[in-house]
């Protein structure tokens, strides 16, 4: 199926095999084990859930994760996948959640997805054939370029990234910058850069202006808290800058995302 997620979901678990396409960038999948893994949703991803694997999709205010998902019982699979797929399948899903980036393939990617219908039916077998032809395809490239959740190189910088989180979360008022933040956690830029997106799904200045935008979107359900109050009080300098960011994030000024808020507020109070 496509999908476009617009909140956290709840914790999920399916006695299936779960095959997840990126669409966009948006969102991040948490996986309810021991590390307690987060991925991030970016173009180009594809991720493998063993069955009965637990994880809850979280998406921060304002975001969408598009995905096109394929999910199907390992007892089924030999239906659908040639005998070597689905032996491929079961060796991968043995190394728990996987990971895999084609960032340089969208356009390839997306033509595949488009074969794979939204629900399988007998009634059309060359429509199903075509769809799993293609889930076989993107499967196939993905256990070529797997991480598994064992490969520390995915974990190693989980604790630094998690101490950037909070220092922007500190400091949403300061002009960070990349050089800054290299240097006060001793990495290289282009190693910093890499991480937190890994980790995140975004850019340090979009993560930063993304907190910076929630915290205003919170401010203005306040009768008495102005829209200049809101920016500047969230890390803003420049309104004008404030009032075109709140819109391409929320798709509303902030005039109106407030009432809109207040009116959903009266609606839930009669």
């Amino acid at each position: 199926m496509t999908t476009e997620v617009r909140e956290t979901s709840e914790l999920l678990q399916q006695d299936a095999v779960e095959f997840i396409v990126c669409c966009q960038e948006g969102g991040r999948l948490i996986a309810n084990t021991g590390d307690a893994r987060e991925i991030a949703f970016l173009p180009g991803r594809l991720v493998l859930i063993p069955p009965n694997t637990a994880y809850r999709i979280v998406i921060h205010m304002g975001d969408v994760a598009r995905l096109k998902i394929a999910c199907c019982p390992p007892s089924d699979l030999p239906r659908f996948l040639s005998p070597k797929q689905v032996a491929l399948v079961s060796d991968v899903s043995k190394e728990g959640i996987t990971v895999s980036d084609f960032p340089d393939h969208l356009s390839w990617l997306e033509a595949t997805i488009n074969m794979i219908s939204d629900g399988f039916s007998n009634e059309n077998l060359l429509a199903e054939q075509v769809s799993w032809s293609a889930v076989g395809l993107l499967l196939s490239l993905h256990v070529k370029g797997r991480t598994s959740s064992a490969d520390n190189l995915i974990h190693r910088y989980r604790g630094r990234m998690q101490e950037v989180v909070s220092w922007i979360e500190d400091n949403l008022h300061e002009e960070i910058t990349l050089d800054q933040a290299a240097r006060l956690f001793g990495m290289s830029r282009s190693l910093l850069t890499r991480e937190f997106r890994q980790h995140t799904g975004k850019s340090i200045v979009d993560f930063r202006n993304t907190l910076r935008l929630q915290k205003a979107a919170s401010r203005l359900s306040n009768l008495t808290e102005t829209v200049t109050g809101a920016a500047i009080d969230s890390g803003f300098s420049s309104v004008s800058q404030f009032h075109r960011k709140f819109k391409e994030h929320f798709g509303l000024t902030p005039t109106a995302f407030r009432k809109k808020r207040l009116n959903a507020d009266s609606l839930d109070q009669a």
